[in-house]
């Protein structure tokens, strides 16, 4: 499919360009069958490929890599530290430009992985002001793999005697069901992490652009 859109774009003028951006991660909390589900602050990068059909309509694929930890408080409370790949594709509209600016929103979809790496189990202290005990388990946590709906905006600004480069400023937001990793009765464990609650995570982020 990139081949084809690529190769379709290059009909156009080789109206096509690619991105690189970092990004901070910040979760919105969300709760379910007992469960406060939430993440730390994380961060990571991501890429881009546009292909653009019109000046105005655009296609775009992106694949990113993060990291953070993802929290579940019950009865005690517990981090899985984990990666986060992503795998999307969006459509994008870019309403106008002047001078140097070229602002777009865009909406689309794709899925997010999630890949453990390692469990804590983090205890209240013994004496009320001390810093918690935490405590590395393996509950068998496993990788998974949640679709996610994915929208956003930003602008592009070309730089200055660099037509070919811009910097691009954006804000994604992601919307998908929280992940458990399959922690739960069936894997051989006392505690379950489902919560079938969607969960939110945003992602403003800066990067560079360049057209080719």
């Amino acid at each position: 499919m990139l081949f084809c859109l690529t190769s379709m774009g290059a009909a156009q003028d080789k109206r096509f360009d690619f991105s690189f951006n970092v990004g901070g991660l910040f979760t919105k909390q969300s709760s379910g069958n007992g469960i406060v589900q939430t993440a730390t602050e994380g961060g990571g990068a991501f890429g881009t490929i546009r292909v653009r059909f019109t000046p105005r309509h655009s296609f775009v694929f992106n694949y990113g890599r993060d990291k953070n930890s993802q929290i579940y408080r019950f009865i005690d409370n517990f981090h899985i530290l984990a990666n986060i790949s992503e795998y999307s594709s969006n459509y994008m509209f870019t309403p106008f430009r002047k001078g140097r600016f070229e602002p777009f929103v865009m909406a689309g979809g794709g899925v997010l992985r999630f890949s453990p790496r390692s469990t804590w189990v983090f205890l209240p202290p013994i004496v009320p002001g001390n810093i918690p005990d935490n405590i590395e388990i393996n509950l068998h946590a496993a990788k998974q793999t949640q679709l996610a709906f994915d929208y956003g905006f930003g602008v592009d600004c070309r730089l200055p005697h660099f037509s070919r480069f811009a910097l691009r400023l954006q804000y994604r937001g992601f919307l998908y069901k929280a992940p458990d990793f399959k922690i739960d009765a069936t894997s051989g464990n006392s505690v379950s992490f489902f919560t079938g609650a969607t969960s939110h995570v945003a992602e403003p982020s800066v990067g560079v652009l360049f057209r080719f």
